[in-house]
Parts: structure tokens; sequence; C-alpha cells
């Protein structure tokens, strides 16, 4: 039966000490002699770069590797007094719960309620006591008006938020949160921030892995530092923000500071070429889930869609490219695109790219959207994949399956490139290589529509912004650019 933690302060709640992970017998090491303790109660960040070994660390504590991902597991790991890999996982689920990166790999419902309340219906609790923490858990997390929404219907960071609460409502001794707002608004990351607080007042333990950090600040008590499978900074958190800017850019950290909202100048709504749509409305189960009369996306121009999680901005993108129907009329450079013209000038990198990978190498994905002639090697060479063409594309890492998607677009000379949260879960050098991906795009002559809540890449590559918000459009003075010299021309 699953109650509220109860710290016992005389022994750690992690404990590892010389802990190795290898692939196989002489293989590669991801996590190479890691020695970390934890006690109960402690908010800890785990942070790097990418593939410094966050993740691989996370599954070595909740028993993922070995249980589901095959390693050689070597040194001392206890957890909650018990060895993850020698237990059970529903055992080592009752203690410590995990939000994926990538939460949709981790639904086992249909539905929202139906999820958050999947890790508690199987404890010995009365039906009562469930339906009273899911309710104080969709709460929490502004999901009280989506209990009864198909799980399929949900942007991506309302699916965030659903895996959050369903670790909740579980109420572990221990939470292990990879990339936990990767995908969330400024006002859902303020809440998450806010129900850490709560669990740690609970007594119970938080491991946080992630590359945005500035909501972070005054939360956590400890910093650890890791890179090639090694920790090489366990410090204070207050000796960890007191870092200069330059320390901070030379570790390949994000911002500290949460970068401002405004800033950015209206502009007009009309003027040359591009892409525009008119009267667009989308409808599920008879109700509006997008309204929007106008907007317009000029080319060789970043425009980023904002607003709050489920607001429509990734529905609005699926009907740009042709994915998705809706009322309305969709042109380009004035002539009107049918729904299969759409999806031959239109290219789109989604949030969760393995999703539209499928060939059986890169040079195989390559050749499947080529529409040209166009040198293979020269294009990957500048998206930073030289050398990568016999790889099959889900071997690459995640930065590196982005930027294919991008050489696929570029390759079938896609005139509107759509990006969907592009840099989620990248560390400071990836976005930045991320962010000269897409302003490349634009400075060919290329529509680039960017979805995202990242305001750092937005300060580095955005030209204008489009704010969506629920069931409405955006009047004109939402419609903004960097600047009244970069002004679209009436």
């Amino acid at each position: 039966m699953i109650t509220d933690p109860i710290p016992d302060s005389s022994r750690p709640v992690v404990d590892i000490r010389g802990l190795t992970l290898t692939t196989d017998p002489g293989g590669e090491a991801l996590l190479d002699d890691v020695t970390l303790r934890i006690d109960p109660g402690e908010i800890v960040l785990v942070t790097g770069h990418s593939g410094a070994g966050k993740s691989s660390l996370l599954r070595v504590v909740n028993g993922l590797v070995p249980h589901v991902y095959p390693g050689r597991v070597s040194g001392h790991v206890e957890v909650g007094g018990q060895d993850p890999s020698r237990i059970d996982l529903a055992t080592a689920g009752r203690t410590a719960a995990t939000v994926f990166q990538n939460p949709r790999t981790q639904f086992f419902a249909t539905d929202v309620l139906s999820e958050i309340a999947f890790g508690v219906s199987n404890a010995e609790l009365p039906r009562d006591e469930i339906l009273a923490r899911v309710d104080a858990a969709a709460g929490r997390f502004e999901l009280t008006g989506l209990l009864s929404r198909g799980m399929a219907e949900l942007s991506g960071g309302e699916r965030q938020r659903v895996a959050l609460a369903a670790a909740v409502v579980s109420r572990p001794q221990l939470y292990l949160l990879d990339e936990p707002t990767a995908n969330l608004d400024i006002e859902s990351t303020r809440r998450f921030t806010e129900a850490v607080w709560r669990v740690r007042k609970a007594g119970a333990t938080v491991i946080i892995a992630e590359h945005r950090m500035h909501h972070l600040v005054g939360v956590v008590d400890r910093v650890v530092q890791m890179e090639g499978g090694r920790i090489v900074g366990d410090r204070s958190a207050d000796d960890f923000w007191a870092m200069t800017p330059q320390q901070r850019i030379a570790g390949g950290l994000r911002a500290f500071e949460e970068p401002p909202e405004d800033g950015l100048a209206p502009v007009p709504r009309t003027g040359g070429d591009g892409l525009t749509a008119e009267n667009l409305v989308v409808r599920r189960s008879g109700k509006k889930r997008l309204s929007l009369p106008a907007a317009r996306f000029p080319r060789g121009a970043v425009t980023c869609v904002t607003g709050r999680n489920g607001a429509g901005k990734s529905t609005l993108l699926r009907v740009l490219v042709g994915l998705q129907k809706a009322e309305g009329v969709v042109r380009l450079d004035g002539q009107e695109l049918s729904l299969r013209r759409r999806r031959a000038v239109c290219s789109a990198v989604m949030q969760d790219v393995n999703r539209q990978l499928f060939g059986e190498s890169v040079e195989d994905e390559l050749r499947l959207s080529a529409r040209g002639a166009r040198d293979e090697e020269v294009l990957l060479a500048s998206l930073g994949l030289a050398g990568l063409g016999d790889r099959h594309p889900l071997s690459l890492s995640g930065g590196q399956r982005q930027r294919l998607a991008v050489a696929t677009a570029r390759i079938a000379g896609s005139e509107v490139i759509v990006f969907d949260e592009p840099t989620s879960g990248l560390d400071l050098r990836a976005m930045e290589q991320m962010a000269m991906v897409i302003r490349s795009c634009a400075e060919e002559g290329a529509v680039v529509i960017l979805v995202t809540h990242d305001r750092e890449l937005m300060d580095r590559v955005g030209d204008y912004e489009l704010r969506v918000s629920r069931l409405c459009s955006p009047n004109p003075s939402s419609m903004r650019c960097r600047g009244v010299n970069r002004e679209l021309s009436s």
C-alpha cells in the first residue's frame, strides 16, 4: 500500500559508490566510477552536456537498467535501502517515480483520468482516496478540465503535465525528473516549481536532470555536473549559481536568469511574399479546438509561434503543413494551397522526430525526400552530420535526428519549414547549433515557422512572434517583430 514518504534521516535515499555502466563486456562506458550520496529531503540538480550520462544515471537509479535497457552495472547502488537491479520494476517504482524526457513513452491509458490514476490503481487504496489524489494533482497541474480528454488529443506540454501529475499521486520516496519542463510554458513551469517544493515539504527527495535551469534558482540544494559519464562537480547551489557568465558558457550551460517575455515590437499583418492563413477553424467532437481569423508568415524570416500549453500551436502547424484538415484558406505567395499541395511544399521537424524518420540509413532517408539534384555530402556536412551517411537514423543522438529531419526538408526543396519545440532537452551548444540551422533555412528564402517556449532560442533566431491564446486569434498588436527596422511593409 502506498503511503506518504517517511524519510529515515540516518541513511541516504540514494547511495552510489564506484558505479560503472557499460553497454557490453569491454564496450563503451556510459557511466564511469560514479559516486553519489543523496540524503532524504534533498533537491539535487544534475546537469551537463547532452550525452554526459544524466539519463543513464537516472535509469540505473530507477532500475530500468538493466531490466529494460541492456547494460552491465558494477559498483554499489542502493536506492531506498535496496539495489534496484535486484528487485522487480514494480517494487522499484514504489520507491522512485520517474518522469521521462519524452512522456509519451511511459503512458499506458487512453484518457487523462485513467493515466493519472494508473500508478495507484493497484496499490490497495480505497477508490475515494485514489480519486481524491487524482483531483488534487489535476488541480495542481491545471488538468481538471482535461480529465476526460483522450491522451492522443493532448499537446506535448499537456502530456508532460499528465506525467508529472501521475508521479505526484503515487507519493514516492524519490522523484526522478528527466527534463521535466522541456515542453512547458512559463506558467506551467512555475506550477512545476511549486510542486517540487510541496513534495519536498512532504519528505520526498527529488533529482532533476535539466538543461533549462533558470526556474530552479532558489529551489535546488545541490548541483551535480556530469561530463563523459563521470561526475566532474558536486557543489552547493549557491556556489553553482555564483559562477560568472563566462564560466557558465564555457561549461555549455543554459542561462541562469529567466529570459524576458517582452521586447518585440508590433508589425503590420499584410505585406509581400509568404504564407497566409484566413479563418482557420479546427473542430474535434463538435467543439472548436483552434480558431484563427488571420495570420501571416513572411519568407526569409523566422516567425515564432508562442502561447500556453494546449492553446493550439501544434494544431496550427499541422494545419499549415497539410497534416490536419481545417476550415479556412491557406495561401503561399497569394496562391491558395490545397491540403495535398501543402504537404508537397511544406516540411516539418516535429516534437517527436522519431515518428518521421523511415529510412534504413541517413543516406536512404535523404533519398526518400529528394526532389532534385543536391550534393548529399555537402548538405550533411553543413548540418554537422558528415560521415554519418551509413548510420541508421534511430542510432543518432536526439540533436542529430533533428538535424537529419532538417536535411530532408532542404533536399526536398521545401518552401515552408516548421519546427515544433526543436530545442527540447538540448544543452547550450546543441541549442546554438539548432539556432544556426533554423536561421540558415530562413536565409535560403524559406518561410520558417518556429513553435517554442524557449526564449533563449527566440532571442537568437526570432524575427516575428505570433502569440496564440486558447480559442482566439491574436489581434494585430500580438503579431510582433524584433525591431521596427525589420517591419513588414503594408
